[in-house]
């Protein structure tokens, strides 16, 4: 039973977390009814007096009324379970966040679906920084990608955006390491909870770094959870959901047209989110066109829903559609929430400083390009 709370102290905070969390314990609740209880519930859950189980009733949704009504469910039980889970959250030194908080990332509020709750190790703010990307790709990029992709990062990084990604093998990791190399943060999303072992286990050690240098691993599901074997395959396709979620815009490495990555982009033009990938077509060393690996950059390229990264030029075209997206994308749930990343963040100005030149050679071809030596 939750006493009546302020969303601004630290406390009520954990009551209405801890309410969402007995929503998903009940039996037969998923993320869709939670979503649909907390955006249409959003001003009787704030201002009620009680976070129990007559009031969850008053919300009128039917769904959630039919597991409340399903036999054996104690809504007392569910919301001990939550308890516990909060608790573990504590002592594993974890944020969690819920859509009524501030420090919730507010650019997933940008989108029809966000997560109800966030687990997260290491550094909340980064979650809500003046500019992000995301940069994604393959497991396996070709050494032109291990190049262009650790540089590029290490370049948007050093110039002040957070580098989003999902700590997987191949271009995951390049993001990361690029913006690590660059002294900046970077942002893991993972497929399990933030207080285990990650996925995969060869990067462990960047997962530490990354927490260590100010930025943060994050994940939707509960510390101390175990996740089952036929439930990874959805986590990692939910993890590519909100990858684009917590950006300005989403860098694709490389990509076939059957990777994971394709489950990101998806969502990210589904959101309007700008996409951009490498364009090796001037390219003599690289056969862009006929090369199954490089399959999913030709196709968005060709489609037209995407803009192509090969020199500073398109970098700044590119982060030009950033800036415009930030700037107007806006809350579609609740009016009083932030309209974009900034407000939350304390940090003013979201535009970074241009790419320097120092970085391009021209190829005898005239074709300007990044130097990734």
């Amino acid at each position: 039973m939750l006493d009546s709370h302020d969303p601004d102290v630290p406390c009520a905070d954990r009551m209405l977390s801890t309410f969402i969390l007995t929503l998903k314990e009940l039996p037969g609740v998923g993320p869709k009814t939670i979503l649909r209880v907390l955006v249409n519930g959003r001003e009787a859950i704030m201002g009620a007096s009680l976070l129990d189980e007559d009031f969850a009733r008053t919300l009128g949704d039917k769904a959630l009324m039919r597991a409340l009504d399903r036999p054996g469910v104690s809504w007392n039980e569910c919301e001990e379970r939550a308890g516990e889970i909060m608790d573990r959250a504590e002592r594993h030194g974890l944020s969690v966040l819920n859509p009524f908080m501030s420090t919730y990332p507010r650019r997933m509020l940008f989108n029809q679906s966000f997560p109800p709750l966030l687990f997260v190790r290491g550094e909340v703010a980064s979650l809500n920084a003046p500019a992000s990307v995301a940069m994604i790709g393959t497991r396996n990029p070709t050494n032109v990608a291990v190049r262009m992709g650790r540089r590029l990062a290490e370049i948007l990084a050093g110039e002040g955006y957070v580098v989003v990604s999902g700590l997987a093998l191949g271009c995951d990791t390049l993001g990361h390491q690029g913006a690590l190399d660059a002294g900046g943060r970077t942002v893991a999303v993972l497929s399990t909870p933030v207080d285990g072992a990650v996925y995969p286990k060869r990067n462990q050690e960047l997962a530490e770094r990354i927490v260590e240098t100010g930025g943060a691993l994050v994940s939707e599901y509960a510390p101390g959870v175990s996740i089952p074997q036929r439930q990874f395959a959805s986590n990692l396709v939910a993890r590519d959901e909100w990858q684009p979620a917590l950006a300005d815009g989403v860098i694709v490495f490389e990509t076939s047209t059957e990777g994971g990555t394709n489950h990101a982009l998806r969502h990210a033009l589904k959101t309007k989110t700008p996409v951009a990938v490498f364009d090796y077509s001037t390219r003599h060393d690289v056969d862009f066109y006929g090369d199954p690996r490089f399959g999913g950059n030709v196709a968005y390229l060709e489609s037209g829903n995407a803009s192509p990264l090969y020199g500073p030029d398109t970098i700044e075209a590119f982060k030009m559609r950033m800036e415009q997206y930030r700037q107007t994308a806006r809350n579609i749930h609740w009016s009083e929430a932030s309209s974009n990343a900034d407000s939350s963040s304390g940090t003013g100005s979201a535009t970074p400083a241009h790419a320097s030149l120092e970085h391009v050679v021209v190829d005898q071809d005239g074709q300007m390009r990044f130097d990734f030596s």
